[in-house]
């Protein structure tokens, strides 16, 4: 009895360490809201102590949560709070542009929140890049291509794509099938981004399931953001070392992310030695892609080295289908959700299309005033992405109101608490268009669909012409009905992973096609 008593009591070297990994953690937690830069900002002690509280409420258990009881937050201290140790929340409309700065006024991405590695597809994307010089030259090789100019010259291959969705809602005419209505947006956003991007159309549309898997795959990378953010020596291995039949073991989910993630690379070397061929030599101009022309850039060469581009290339699939899909398939809902705003839409849009098959440019819709009220108002409510964007500024304090916040540190807005914020969208949860019509001044100073500054979505353009041409053609020629669509379920955001997520129960935006028009 003795020995075994002697063999479980702790020995001296354990006592020792774990009392200075206790005294190091209790110094933190002190040095945390005591000296620290930001221990003088209004928020919770608990917060600015430890990651722990954010876990609370975006991990377990609750799950994606924290944005809302940031919001209470600010309710109870004011429009600036402390969230967690090192990020500043400010709930402010009017102070968007201090902190998503254009021009000369550097702003970096904060490592922490986007999870970033050393290498890898967690820091080589556009998304991810972390400093402004190297976001700077990186988003220069690729703005030409989602230039309004460059998209221009896609739109018949968009509308091609559009044409092989008409046929399938055809078919679901006949057979009467329910579908979710993302899956069907999703399949046509892939085909549409991956062509462009790739030269390579993956197929969804043709596909019985619409190629659930890939949406499935790009919402994964949303709902594991906050385990990232807490445990980024977990799931960053994961998406990028381990091998998928390895992550399977343990996070199906993540593995098919995982597997994904591989497409990219497969294609962008595929691309390059068809256009080079293998010894090098330039082959046929009509191989070209959005990769093979920055691969024949003058950019530095490490940043045309093929896991660099992958990871670009992994990105502009990511935000170009699930995003995309998302606000195509939440636009349509509030569309046909709104017997006023369906017929009021339909009589402009008869106005240029006479005809249920009428062909009409991009430019003849985005001219149309209420349609692209309707576009916006869908965007907003659709909320593609809906977290706090940290910015750094790295070369100024910023100041809010009598607050002076030190340089290097994450400052943010919530894009759905501000798209939700009543003082500047009265009935912020109400589809109402007009209110860009009766209010030109909300989109210039507080639509944040695309983000803002140095660092807004270089692919919206594109997105953009999706948008238009998807939602006026499906509108022109097809009625749907809404099968068994919740708002509050399956439409509204109530979790948040980076993008906007409605309740995990949900079956989806559910309709039938109902009718086609022929005239």
């Amino acid at each position: 009895m003795q020995c075994h008593q002697d063999y479980l009591a702790p020995t001296p070297l354990f006592v020792l360490l774990t009392g200075i990994l206790l005294c190091y953690w209790i110094g933190l937690y002190v040095y945390r809201v005591t000296w620290h830069p930001l221990a003088k900002f209004p928020g919770p002690k608990l917060a600015g102590m430890t990651f722990w509280y954010e876990f609370y409420y975006d991990l377990w258990p609750h799950r994606c949560r924290y944005m809302w009881k940031i919001k209470e937050l600010h309710d109870e201290y004011g429009p600036i709070v402390r969230i967690n140790p090192i990020h500043i929340h400010i709930y402010d409309p009017d102070y968007l542009d201090d902190i998503y700065a254009g021009g000369k006024r550097k702003r970096n991405r904060d490592p922490w929140f986007m999870h970033m590695s050393k290498s890898g597809v967690m820091t080589w994307s556009l998304i991810h890049t972390e400093t402004h010089e190297v976001h700077k030259q990186r988003r220069a090789a690729l703005a030409p291509f989602f230039s309004k100019r460059a998209i221009a010259q896609l739109e018949g291959m968009i509308l091609g794509k559009i044409e092989t969705l008409a046929e399938r809602f055809k078919h679901l005419l006949a057979t009467e099938e329910v579908i979710d209505l993302t899956y069907a947006m999703s399949a046509l956003a892939m085909d549409v981004v991956s062509s462009y991007a790739l030269g390579v159309d993956v197929g969804n549309l043709q596909r019985a399931d619409f190629g659930k898997d890939w949406l499935d795959a790009h919402r994964t990378a949303g709902y594991i953001r906050p385990m990232g953010r807490q445990f980024k020596w977990l799931v960053n291995p994961a998406l990028m070392w381990l091998h998928p039949d390895l992550v399977e073991k343990f996070s199906p989910r993540t593995a098919m992310l995982s597997r994904k993630l591989m497409f990219p690379m497969e294609s962008i070397q595929a691309a390059v030695e068809e256009r080079h061929g293998r010894d090098g030599k330039p082959l046929a101009a009509n191989t070209r892609t959005i990769f093979t022309d920055i691969h024949d850039s003058d950019l530095p060469q490490h940043e045309k080295e093929p896991g660099r581009l992958s990871a670009e290339a992994a990105g502009i699939l990511g935000a170009g289908n699930e995003g995309t899909a998302r606000t195509l398939a939440i636009t349509l809902f509030y569309i046909y959700d709104s017997p006023e705003v369906l017929d009021k839409l339909r009589k402009e849009l008869k106005a240029i299309m006479p005809s249920a098959t009428s062909h009409v440019s991009l430019e003849a819709l985005e001219a149309l005033q209420y349609f692209s009220a309707v576009i916006t108002e869908g965007l907003r409510l659709s909320h593609g992405a809906s977290s706090r964007m940290p910015r750094i500024a790295t070369e100024e304090n910023l100041v809010y109101r009598e607050w002076v916040i030190p340089a290097g540190t994450p400052v943010m807005q919530s894009m759905y608490l501000h798209h939700m914020n009543p003082r500047i969208f009265t009935q912020p949860h109400q589809f109402l268009p007009q209110r860009w019509i009766d209010n030109p001044e909300l989109k210039s100073r507080y639509f944040m669909a695309w983000g803002r500054g140095s660092r807004s979505c270089v692919g919206m353009n594109l997105a953009n012409a999706e948008l238009y041409l998807t939602i006026a053609y499906i509108v022109r020629r097809f009625n749907l009905t809404l099968y068994e669509t919740i708002r509050e379920r399956d439409v509204e955001v109530v979790h948040d992973g980076f993008i906007g997520m409605p309740a995990f129960d949900s079956p989806g935006i559910r309709v039938n096609i109902s009718y086609e028009f022929t005239s």
